[in-house]
Parts: structure tokens; C-alpha cells; sequence
């Protein structure tokens, strides 16, 4: 195990223990899913280590299976896990908080945006709210089975997923965040050795699969790359600690391995 991942290895077990049965129905996503990818599911001989976070995004269906006489939310308050209500919408937008490892963790719940109607209104799922992400159904339906060091088992977005679906939304983000979703769409794709390599040969599958998304995600990324500013680069290598992530080099391989044209 990275030495420097040891705090967040902690935070997924109990993250993963206080969900209780619920666990197998949710799928991590957001930063933590870079730091799942390099805690369990690569060569630990890899050196480069993402940047760490302090949220969870959990990823669940609209419907959940019944496995517990407890719903999510009862099993996360039993659990220590705190509410922090964020808005006044019907239902408000929530996360859950708690002290863990001397670092405060927000687990907040996202969900897909497959119904007719309202999608776009936050709804309540096992007694927690969760929020809708368009494209989210990328995520869910495309995870990766993973087991911390103390045995608890999870699911994280599997990393070719995952890096389609920050090329899709990353243009709604605000200013910083888009950097750190560029910097993830870099790292996941080409710091973590032969684990990146089929993340990206997987990523033109579900490019074929996805045709109408592909081409959204090569214009986004494509646009970004033109309307970056000196500024923009400085921010957005920045957000490497390790010196790695240059200009030159996300272009060579952000540019040339993932926005390329052979799956249009």
C-alpha cells in the first residue's frame, strides 16, 4: 500500500463497514475512485499517487434492492455520520459528515437521470437524498469490484467510465473544479501504467457503444484545449503535486490517445 494512502484506505473501509449490506448497491465515484484505483487495483510499484480528497461521491440506483429492516440513512446515523442540509429544495440537498482518521469526510449521494419526468429534482433513495447527474448510468452500470486491506469489499466506477463521464460534464463545473476533473481525465488515462492503457483501450468501446456522447466529449475537450489560456495551464498543471502533469504532455496524450476520431 502507498504510505501516503494509508489515511484513505481507513476512511473507504469504514465508509464501506457503516453502509452495512447497503454497500453493494453503491458505486464510488469522484476523486476517490482515482485513489481506489491506486490503493487496490494496480501495481504497487506505481509511483504517482492522486491527489487526495475529503468526498465521497456515492453513486446509487433510483431503486434499491431490500437488504436490510434499516434503510442507508439509519445505517449511516448509527454510524456516527452527521446530516448537513445544503439548500432549500424539496427535497434539500444533503451530505453526510463525519470525523474520520482527524479529517473531515462528506459522502454525498448522486443518482441517474433516467425517468421522464423532473429529472432534475433531487429524490430520496433509502432514506437519504440523492442528487441527479446526467450521463450517471455510465457510472452505474460500469463498476469494478475492489477490496480494502482490512477485507471490506465495494464497487468503484471503472476508470474508462470514469474518465468519459468527466469529459462530458466537466464544462458545467465551475472554474477550479474543471481542473481537477482534467487533471483526473490525465491521470487515470496515463499514470497508473497497463491499468491506464486498457482504461483508455476500454474508453473507445464505449465510445462506439455511446456515438452521440463520444463526439460531445472530443468537442469538449477539444474546446477547452483551444480556449485555454497560459493561466489555464498554470492552474491545471498545478493541480499535479508531483510536476508530472505539463502541457506538452497532456497533449500528447490526453489529446492524441482520447480525442481521436476512429470511433466516429
Amino acid at each position: 500500500m502507498a504510505s501516503n494512502l494509508r489515511k484513505e484506505d481507513l476512511v473507504i473501509s469504514h465508509f464501506l463497514e457503516a453502509t452495512g449490506p447497503w454497500s453493494d448497491s453503491i458505486v464510488i465515484g469522484g476523486g476517490y475512485a482515482l485513489i481506489i484505483y491506486k490503493l487496490y487495483l494496480v501495481d504497487q510499484n506505481v509511483e504517482n499517487s492522486p491527489v487526495g480528497t475529503s468526498d465521497i461521491d456515492s453513486l446509487i440506483p433510483r431503486k434499491l434492492p431490500k437488504v436490510s429492516q434499516k434503510d442507508l440513512a439509519n445505517h449511516l446515523r448509527e454510524a456516527d455520520f452527521q446530516v448537513l442540509f445544503k439548500d432549500y429544495e424539496t427535497p434539500a440537498t444533503q451530505s453526510y459528515m463525519k470525523k474520520i482518521c482527524g479529517e473531515e469526510v462528506e459522502i454525498e449521494f448522486l443518482t441517474d437521470t433516467l425517468v421522464r419526468k423532473n429529472k432534475d429534482k433531487n429524490i430520496v433513495i433509502g432514506g437519504v437524498t440523492a442528487q441527479p447527474l446526467r450521463y450517471l448510468e455510465l457510472s452505474l452500470v460500469n463498476a469494478t469490484p475492489f477490496q480494502t486491506y482490512k477485507g471490506h469489499r465495494g464497487r468503484v466506477v471503472s476508470p474508462d467510465a470514469w474518465i468519459f463521464h468527466k469529459g462530458l460534464t466537466f464544462p458545467r463545473r465551475n472554474r477550479l473544479k474543471k481542473y481537477k476533473d482534467l487533471y483526473g481525465v490525465w491521470y487515470a488515462a496515463t499514470q497508473l501504467e497497463e491499468f491506464s492503457k486498457k482504461a483508455v483501450e476500454k474508453l473507445h468501446h464505449l465510445f462506439q457503444r455511446h456515438p452521440s456522447w463520444a463526439k460531445t466529449f472530443q468537442k469538449n475537450i477539444s474546446l477547452w484545449i483551444e480556449n485555454a489560456t497560459p493561466q489555464d495551464w498554470v492552474y491545471l498543471e498545478m493541480q499535479d503535486p508531483t510536476g508530472k502533469l505539463k502541457k506538452n504532455h497532456f497533449l500528447h496524450r490526453v489529446n492524441d490517445l482520447l480525442v481521436t476520431n476512429h470511433f466516429l
